[in-house]
């Protein structure tokens, strides 16, 4: 096990504990706790997390995240003792389980902390803890998060859980828990003393704002040094994609295609640009990322090999990735990503969408599959005819002594285990084995059908969330307004309008947002600012595809309440609200960390009403002009790098009311942000096109207007 985070000031005061009670103010110290009434009993029945919900019967006394619970720590004189976590991530929910078996870390919590449950799908800024906390100790973020806090909100021991069994648990309370309630149970006044110290270091050291760019020469060069760097991550010989990370790489494939095309790039880094963004996909599309069996996509692999995911899926990865594969396939990214992009799009309404229309965030909380989703040969042949399993065995390279490359399993742990994946085409599949392609399509599908049934009876899906999230539904509005724009086809614009009118109602009735339905929202899940960022990011699409100014508006007003509340007097972009936090410091959300970033999409919306004509809020100003090291680090900043390309090489269409109906339909079926769009009567009776350098031109004919998505410049 990691060894545990402690302050090494506070193990020092265990060597000093009797001379620090000494000098104690007797009135703190002789003060009787309170406890209030309900940290007596659990707290988490109908709380707006299906996370907690599904804990609410435990014997822990588990308690909401809020900021009345500091008060009630405080008047307890107890310990905050914090688990964070999702059900998208692993190992969250054996964490529980772990916890809960034990009758005497139960024991313990209730009567010497305060135990709270944090759901990090609704308090964001919960993650954006863990993740500064865990580089402070030189520790890979990952979840379930265990944190200790003062009553004043201050960090004082944590320890991110790579979960593998229960002795995890235990040795992680019988060691830094016990060090740190000894040391609270002898000397509260110190450790409230150096836990309020260390915050008030880490205010100071908190990163600058990133730095204002805004000479346009040096935007461009930066671009394009950005640009060359991400190119370097596909290595054609190896079929690799070195240092991307180990999360499906979205904003890289996105940006890579914006890049293909940019008017500021050369010819040379276009067709880079280009290779690279196919390669990626060759490799992404054969490995096991994209589950051949159901279609639904992993966000992260395990280790270095994308051949063994994370067999963990949720709504928001299926979303981005819906959204980028339509625009790969619009800009003719070969191999064609649509098939993928539709199967992704058919389980993420199979799994996550909930009785009322709107979108959870993922399936309800389980344990999570390990050699349950991979397979021996035995396996494989006991549930196909002898075809299927040539087929299957050859697509998939199967191998009786697993097909998972060694760096990707080290200790062996799933040896003879194999991850399926389409790694062969059917024409491949066809000359190796001699069947026949079209019969290879059919053997595909038979045995696809038999091995799902398979899968799922030894290990049956945990069963759907009736929950709602912000999040995960306005991310669905985006993908709906990408198929339209990738097929044409107005019944997904239609899924667009009909979900985003139904996320307007369910999370925006009251003035703020809120990341789960209601008009009287509690403060546990006002939505963080990266919501409205989702948020305004899904209106924009859908004023794109709909040409309706309304969605426009309605941007503008989400853009208005995130400069009012999440801007903080120093000029930070923050994550939550004030009334809604509970840790005693500020966080922003620059970095690329989990997905998008609320700083990123932020400026990718504040780029793209400017180019509709609406005005910056001026709280907001200094996210179209400033920029992060994007080209050192561009994996974790393509979400800024995307806004850079946006706001240097869009073009902009205004469209009179009274243009034809087929003049319109193709305005509106354009790409999602390469080619903002608008209803004005300054259009005179056709289309004006305006490129970012103020060239303009009148369009007046649907072919003209479809030319443009080829790439061809209109006569």
């Amino acid at each position: 096990m990691k060894s545990q985070q402690i302050s090494l000031s506070l193990l020092g005061a265990m060597l000093v504990v009797s001379s620090c009670r000494k000098g104690d103010d007797p009135e703190t110290v002789e003060k009787p706790p309170v406890i209030a009434p309900e940290l007596r009993s659990n707290q988490l029945e109908d709380t707006p997390s299906t996370l907690l919900r599904n804990w609410s019967e435990s014997r822990v006394n588990w308690q909401r995240w809020n900021p009345e619970i500091l008060e009630d720590a405080r008047d307890a004189r107890r310990l905050v003792f914090a688990v964070i976590g999702s059900v998208r991530y692993p190992g969250t929910y054996e964490t529980l389980q772990a916890i809960e078996s034990r009758p005497d870390i139960v024991r313990r919590l209730n009567e010497e902390f305060v135990p709270v449950l944090v759901d990090l799908d609704i308090n964001r800024e919960a993650s954006l803890v863990a993740s500064a906390l865990s580089s402070e100790a030189r520790q890979a973020v990952s979840f379930p998060f265990l944190l200790l806090l003062s009553p004043e909100g201050a960090p004082v021991s944590w320890q991110p859980l790579s979960y593998r069994n229960d002795e995890m648990i235990q040795s992680f309370f019988d060691n830094s828990v016990d060090v740190v309630a000894r040391l609270w149970s002898e000397s509260p006044e110190y450790v409230l003393r150096d836990s309020t110290t260390k915050n008030d270091l880490r205010r100071e050291r908190r990163p600058e704002p990133d730095p204002l760019v805004e000479d346009p020469g040096e935007r461009l060069e930066l671009y394009r040094r950005a640009i060359r760097r991400l190119t370097s991550f596909y290595e054609e010989d190896l079929s690799s994609l070195s240092g991307a990370g180990g999360l499906f790489p979205i904003g890289a494939l996105d940006c890579l295609s914006t890049a293909a095309t940019h008017p500021a790039l050369d010819e040379r880094l276009h067709r880079r640009a280009l290779e690279s963004r196919d390669g990626m996909l060759r490799v992404l599309k054969a490995s096991a990322m994209v589950d051949p069996l159901d279609g639904g996509i992993y966000s992260a692999r395990r280790g270095p090999s994308w051949q063994l995911p994370m067999f963990v899926r949720d709504c928001v990865t299926q979303a981005r990735a819906i959204r980028m594969l339509a625009r790969l396939h619009l800009d003719g990214a070969s191999p064609d990503p649509l098939e993928t992009a539709l199967a992704a799009t058919e389980f993420a309404e199979k799994h996550y969408r909930t009785p009322d229309g709107l979108f959870a965030m993922a399936t309800r909380p389980g344990n999570t599959p390990e050699e349950e989703w991979l397979w021996t040969i035995e396996q494989v042949k006991s549930a196909l005819d002898e075809n299927e399993y040539r087929v299957w065995s050859s697509m998939s390279e199967l191998d009786r002594l697993g097909n998972l490359p060694s760096e990707a399993d080290p200790r062996r742990q799933f040896f003879r285990m194999n991850s399926l994946a389409l790694r062969k085409s059917p024409d491949e599949v066809a000359t190796e084995t001699g069947i026949p392609a079209n019969r290879v399509r059919t053997l595909v599908e038979s045995g696809r059908k038999k091995l799902l049934k398979v899968r799922e009876e030894r290990f049956p899906t945990h069963g759907s969330d009736s929950t709602p999230s912000a999040t995960a539904s306005f991310r669905m509005v985006s993908a709906y307004a990408a198929l339209f724009t990738a097929t044409g086809d107005a019944a997904w614009r239609d899924k667009a309008v009909a979900l985003g009118q139904a996320c307007r109602k369910g999370f925006g009735t009251a003035r703020f947002l809120n990341e789960r339905p209601g008009d009287h929202p509690e403060r546990m899940s006002d939505a963080r600012a990266c919501a409205y960022a989702i948020a305004s990011q899904a209106a924009l699409d859908l004023a794109a595809i709909t040409l309706e100014d309304e969605w426009n508006l309605w941007t503008q007003d989400l853009t208005t309440l995130l400069a009012e509340n999440f801007v903080t007097d120093d000029g930070r972009l923050v994550e939550t609200r004030p009334e809604s936090r509970v840790i005693g410091i500020t966080y922003s959300d620059r970095l690329m960390v989990f997905e998008e970033s609320t700083t990123g999409l932020t400026r990718q919306n504040l780029s793209r009403l400017a180019a509709l004509g609406f005005q910056t809020p001026p709280a907001l100003h200094p996210w179209t002009v400033s920029l992060p090291p994007i080209a050192e680090m561009p994996i974790i900043f393509t979400d800024s790098i995307g806004a850079l390309a946006h706001a240097t090489g869009r073009q902009r269409l205004a469209v009179a009311p009274e243009a034809s109906k087929p003049l319109i339909e193709a305005v509106a079926a354009l790409p999602l942000e390469r080619f903002e769009r608008r209803m004005t009567r300054q259009a005179g009776a056709g289309v004006e096109l305006m490129t970012v350098a103020g060239e303009s031109r009148t369009l007046t004919q649907p072919a003209e207007v479809k030319a443009l998505d080829r790439g061809e410049t209109p006569e």
